[in-house]
Order: structure tokens, then sequence, then C-alpha cells
């Protein structure tokens, strides 16, 4: 395969996991709005805050598990500026790569009085080396997207055990 299809092919591929990113990061909205609705509704619909006894607690634990899982919900669209923040590990970009598609290496590697050594370095790469930063992108990108996908699922079953709560806690109140 000659390598500006390579190029094409690999784009693609991190274009479609940007949109991937955008549909978790929606998703993290979503769960962000449902839990500060469930919040507000136990302490000024159900008003759970002045009973006593099992309900109070339960409307207490329905509180603090939808704030964790608000707390997981935002932290799914909090930027990830390096690699460390992309995969949650202390990872470096292999020998002499130059990752030129992603803003946190430009930004770091960079300065702005330093934008001629940027325009040198890009203007420097190979077809090849573009086609690889492609693929790295796109290999980036999925594990990103795989972080935002299972911190929306930890969210979401955090947020479910909230509602429970809240409905053993109005069950009870009657």
């Amino acid at each position: 395969m000659k390598p500006e299809d390579r190029i094409k092919m690999y784009q693609t591929f991190t274009d479609l996991g940007r949109k991937w990113s955008s549909v978790m990061d929606t998703k993290a909205g979503f769960i962000s709005t449902v839990n500060l609705a469930l919040i507000g509704f136990i302490w000024s619909g159900a008003k759970l805050g002045d009973t006593t006894g099992w309900p109070h607690r339960l409307g207490l634990s329905a509180t603090l598990l939808a704030l964790v899982s608000l707390y997981l919900a935002i932290k799914v669209v909090l930027p990830r500026t390096t690699l460390a923040h992309a995969f949650g590990a202390p990872l470096e970009y292999t020998k002499n790569h130059k990752a030129i598609s992603f803003y946190g290496y430009v930004a770091a590697n960079y300065p702005h009085q330093e934008h001629s050594n940027f325009i040198a370095d890009v203007n420097a790469m190979s077809e090849e080396d573009f086609a690889r930063e492609a693929l790295e992108q796109h290999f980036t990108i999925s594990h990103i997207v795989q972080t935002k996908s299972d911190g929306i699922v930890r969210s979401g079953i955090i947020w479910l055990l909230a509602i429970a709560c809240t409905a053993v806690a109005l069950a009870i109140k009657g």
C-alpha cells in the first residue's frame, strides 16, 4: 500500500476515534445532568434531608453515590494532555517520534517562540512519518476512548445504585 493511501486510511481511523470520544463526552454530560437532578430531587423534591432514620441515611448515601458518579463523569471529559494522562501510566513517545498532531506534545515541546522549529520538523517528515503519526494518533485515541467508556460505565453503575438508595428511602418514608 502506498504511504499516501495509508495516511488516508489511518486518518479515517483517527477521525472515527475522535467521533467516539465525542459520544463518550456526551454520555458523560448526560450522566452528570441526571446526577445533579437526582441530588436536587433528594433534597428539594423528596426532602429526604428533612426525615430521620433510614430514609435520611439512604438519602445521604444516595447523595454520596451521586456525587461519586458525578465526579467520575466529569473526569471523563477532562483533557488528557500527555501520554501519561491518556494511558494512566508514565509513558513517553518512542525515540525520535514527534507527535505533531497531538496538541499536548506540540504545546509542551514547541513554545510559542519556537513556531519555526515546529514548521521545520513537520516539513522534514516523510510520507512514511506522516502515516506513522496518523497510526500513533489512532492508537492513542483508541485508548483514550476506552478509558472514557470505562469511566462512563462506572459512573452509570454508581448512579443506578444512587437511584436504588433513593427508591428504597422513598418506599420506607411512605
